[in-house]
C-alpha cells in the first residue's frame, strides 16, 4: 500500500483499514509528535461536498478541548480528491479491541464510560455537531487510559455523492436507531440510541438488538428492532433501565438528550418510567394511532416506518393528493397530473438522495421544499400493477412497467420553459398510496451536486 502525501507529515504507516477509510500513523515534524491521519477512500469531486466536509471538520475541531473527544489537528483534501483528518494518536486502541481481548466490562466501568462519553456527546450536540456512527470501534483510548469519541469530522461523508448504498460500514446496523434504516434526518436522539447500544455491548458482549445483514425483508427488520432489550445478568436495575429507555425504538419516547442520559447514569433517581415496547410477535403493518402511544417514524419523502409493527409510504405532508378507484376519471398518482406525455409532476417534488438496502426496494428521502438542498427531482411517474419491486432504482427504471414511462420525452414535458434538462440522469423509486403502489421518475443534473432550485412542476 503506497502512503499518500500529506503536507507536514512524514513516515506514514498503515494502522488499520475499514470499508471507507484507512488510518495511518505519521510524524508531524514541525511539532515533533506522532499523530493519526484518517484518509477516506471516497473522492469528493463536488465543491459543495468539499465545503461540507471542511465545515464538519472545523466543527469537530471545536470539540477538541473536551477530555473525551479525540483532538483534531488538521483536515483537508488530498490532490486526488480524498478527504483526510489529522488527529491525536490514541495508542490504547478502541473499546472494540478491548472487548475482543478481554470480554464484557464490569457494570461500574461501563457506567463510568457512559457518563464521560455522554458528556462529550452533549458538548458536541450543544455545538450543533452530530456523530452519526457511535460504536465501540469509534471510541478510542489514549496512552493514559482515557476514552475518547472519534470520527466526528467524517459525518458529512455519509451524505456525499447523494445516492449512496447503505452498507454495514456506512450504517453500522446493530448500533443504528430504527429511524436510520428509514432514511430519517440524523438527530441527537439517534446519537443517544447509538451510545446506549455501545454501552450495552460493552456490558453484554453483543449488541442489544443484533441486526442480521443483509436483511431479507422489512418484516424481519421491524421484528428485530422492536424486541425488548434483554437484561444483562449482574447489571443493576437502574443502569439497565437507563439504557433501555435510551434504546427505545420510538425516538419520541427515547431519552431525549445525551445530557439527560449522562445525568441518569450519574444519579439513578433522575430516571423516569421506561415505556415498554409491545412484544415482538407478528403484527399487522398499518400505522398505529399516536393516541395509543405508538408513534410512527416519519421520513420526509419515502418511508414512514413504525418500528413497533408497521411501515407505510407517505410524505411528511400527508399521503399526497387523493385518488379515486382504478379506472376513474381522476385516477392520478400522488404528486402528478395528466399531461400529453403521460403523468407529469404537478408541484415541484424533490429528494435528498436514493438509498438501496440489499434485497429491498430502493427508497428516497423527500425534502420539505425544493428550496432545501437536494439531488433528485420528480418529473413524472405512474401506477404499479403490483408490489413495489425489491430492486434498486436503476433496475426499477429498466423494468417493463417503468422504462416506457420515465423517458426523456416525459422529462421534457415536465421541464420549466427556462430550464434545459437535456442529458440529465434518470432514476425511479416506488411508493405506497393506501392499498396501491406507484412510482416516481426522478431526474438529476450530472455533476451539479446539491441544488436549491427546481426544474420541474409548478
Amino acid at each position: 500500500m503506497t502512503a499518500p502525501h500529506i503536507p507536514g507529515l512524514t513516515e506514514l504507516r498503515p494502522l488499520g483499514a475499514g470499508g471507507f477509510a484507512t488510518v495511518y500513523t505519521a510524524h508531524q515534524a514541525q511539532l515533533g509528535r506522532d499523530v493519526a491521519v484518517k484518509i477516506d477512500n471516497r473522492v469528493l469531486v463536488d465543491e459543495r461536498d468539499r465545503r461540507r466536509f471542511l465545515r464538519e471538520a472545523q466543527a469537530a475541531a471545536k470539540l477538541s478541548g473536551h477530555p473525551h473527544v479525540v483532538g483534531v489537528h488538521d483536515a483537508n483534501i488530498t490532490g486526488h480528491g480524498t478527504p483526510y483528518i489529522v488527529m491525536e494518536l490514541c495508542t490504547g486502541g478502541s473499546l472494540a479491541d478491548q472487548l475482543d481481548a478481554r470480554g464484557p466490562l464490569p457494570p461500574e466501568r461501563v457506567r463510568d464510560l457512559g457518563i464521560k462519553l455522554a458528556d462529550a456527546l452533549a458538548a458536541a450536540h450543544a455545538e450543533g455537531v452530530l456523530h452519526r456512527d457511535i460504536k465501540p470501534a469509534n471510541i478510542l483510548v489514549d496512552r493514559y487510559g482515557t476514552p475518547k469519541l472519534a470520527d466526528f469530522g467524517l459525518a458529512a461523508l455519509l451524505d456525499a455523492q447523494g445516492g449512496s448504498t447503505v452498507t454495514r460500514d456506512a450504517l453500522s446496523p446493530s448500533y443504528a436507531p430504527p429511524e436510520a434504516f428509514a432514511m430519517a434526518e440524523p438527530t441527537p436522539q439517534a446519537d443517544v440510541y447509538s451510545l446506549a447500544a455501545t454501552l450495552y455491548t460493552l456490558l453484554a458482549g453483543k449488541p442489544p438488538r443484533p441486526v442480521p445483514w443483509p436483511i431479507t425483508s422489512f418484516d424481519q427488520l421491524g421484528e428485530v428492532l422492536r424486541r425488548p432489550v434483554p437484561a444483562v445478568p449482574g447489571v443493576p436495575a437502574a443502569l439497565h433501565e437507563a439504557m433501555a429507555r435510551a434504546l427505545h425504538p420510538d425516538a419520541n419516547l427515547r431519552t431525549p438528550s445525551a445530557a439527560q442520559l449522562r445525568d441518569e447514569l450519574v444519579d439513578p433517581m433522575r430516571l423516569p418510567t421506561v415505556p415498554v415496547p409491545p412484544p415482538p410477535g407478528r403484527r399487522p403493518w398499518p400505522l398505529v394511532a399516536a393516541a395509543a402511544g405508538l408513534v410512527a417514524v416519519v421520513v420526509a419523502g419515502v418511508l414512514i416506518w413504525n418500528p413497533f409493527g408497521g411501515r407505510d409510504q407517505k410524505t411528511a405532508q400527508g399521503a399526497g393528493p387523493s385518488t379515486t378507484q382504478p379506472g376513474g376519471a381522476e385516477d392520478i398518482p400522488p404528486f402528478l397530473k395528466k399531461c400529453d406525455a403521460g403523468f407529469c409532476v404537478d408541484q415541484s417534488t424533490c429528494f435528498r438522495g436514493i438509498t438501496t438496502i440489499g434485497g429491498m426496494p430502493a427508497v428516497a428521502r423527500k425534502v420539505g421544499s425544493c428550496a432545501n438542498e437536494h439531488y433528485w427531482e420528480a418529473f413524472g411517474g405512474g401506477w404499479l400493477s403490483g408490489d413495489i419491486p425489491a430492486v434498486d432504482s436503476d433496475e426499477l427504471l429498466a423494468s417493463a412497467e417503468v422504462k416506457d414511462v420515465c423517458t426523456p420525452a416525459l422529462m421534457k414535458a415536465s421541464t420549466r420553459p427556462t430550464v434545459d434538462t437535456t442529458g440529465w440522469e434518470m432514476a425511479a423509486v416506488g411508493f405506497k398510496d393506501g392499498t396501491r403502489n406507484y412510482f416516481l421518475c426522478l431526474g438529476a443534473e450530472p455533476g451539479a451536486g446539491e441544488v436549491v432550485t427546481s426544474a420541474f412542476g409548478s
